[in-house]
């Protein structure tokens, strides 16, 4: 095995904690066949983080981890182009610090990641599900790639891309408020970038809890929604008003409180992304 990774795994690190300590003991124990890297990408500031997180990673022996700074500017999207930048392998593959990558999940979007595609994952829910919860949110991957607005699109907590195509299209967009991998992905696909979904490469994710925050995020997602969609970012799309506000059908098997209540949250997101994008 050569020692230069052909594949990079970047992990944008907002916090030290104990879920990403379970996240770094996951990677390292993943088995491939390749030379992998670990590429933490730091994106909070201080002397002091940087030293616990410097622990953190010697105390997780495998795979080699190299520690970036991305503190100049907060943000995942940020941080995972700084990471990307920074990595040496061929291939980029993407999680987050508090998830937990399952067996088998760099081996097999190694496997499927051809020249001239990129590969989402599956993102289990209930490994890691917050108690009374599970019925808050439709499935992040409905056994497929989950799609806008009937565009399918890769989930930067779970995919893999060839650095070369990651370069061409400029990495994730670190202007938008939220939704940087659905224009992520629509740039790969507008590039000539085939998207395609591998079950077997399964994240255990891991949801914010409560209801607020809930809320809080889904708004801000609604806000990335119009943005992109106002900045032609979705294919087929002028960008008009009644893109902005068209829905987006997601298979959910109840409707509950909290489901109309996160419906609402992204559909007042939407209008104020719409309007805080008027003229673009």
């Amino acid at each position: 095995m050569s020692d230069r990774p052909v594949a990079s795994v970047v992990v944008p690190v907002g916090r030290v904690d104990v879920e990403l300590d379970e996240q770094l003991a996951a990677l390292q124990a993943q088995r491939s066949e390749v030379a992998i890297e670990i590429v933490l990408a730091l994106n909070a500031p201080g002397d002091d983080v940087e030293a616990e997180l410097r622990t953190l990673a010697d105390g997780q022996p495998g795979w080699p981890i190299r520690i970036v700074d991305a503190s100049d500017r907060r943000g995942a999207a940020h941080a995972r182009n700084v990471g990307a930048a920074e990595a040496a392998g061929e291939l980029l593959l993407f999680c987050d610090g508090d998830d937990r990558v399952a067996p088998g999940w760099a081996a097999t979007l190694i496997d499927r990641a051809g020249r001239g595609h990129a590969v989402g994952g599956h993102l289990d829910e209930e490994l890691l599900a917050v108690p009374g919860q599970a019925d808050w949110r439709p499935p992040a991957t409905p056994d497929e790639l989950p799609s806008f607005l009937d565009h399918p699109y890769l989930v930067s907590a779970n995919c893999a891309v060839h650095r070369d195509d990651f370069l061409a299209v400029g990495g994730f967009d670190e202007q938008l408020t939220r939704c940087e991998d659905l224009a992520f992905s629509y740039a790969l696909v507008d590039a000539g970038v085939e998207l395609s979904y591998a079950a077997k490469a399964i994240v255990h994710y891991r949801h914010r809890a409560g209801l607020v925050p809930m809320l809080r995020q889904h708004f801000l997602y609604g806000r990335g929604m119009s943005e992109l969609i106002a900045r032609g970012m979705l294919p087929g799309s002028d960008g008009g008003l009644a893109t902005r506000f068209r829905a987006n059908s997601q298979p959910v098997d109840r409707w509950t409180t909290a489901q109309v209540l996160r419906k609402l949250s992204l559909g007042a997101g939407r209008l104020v992304g719409t309007a805080t994008a008027r003229g673009q």
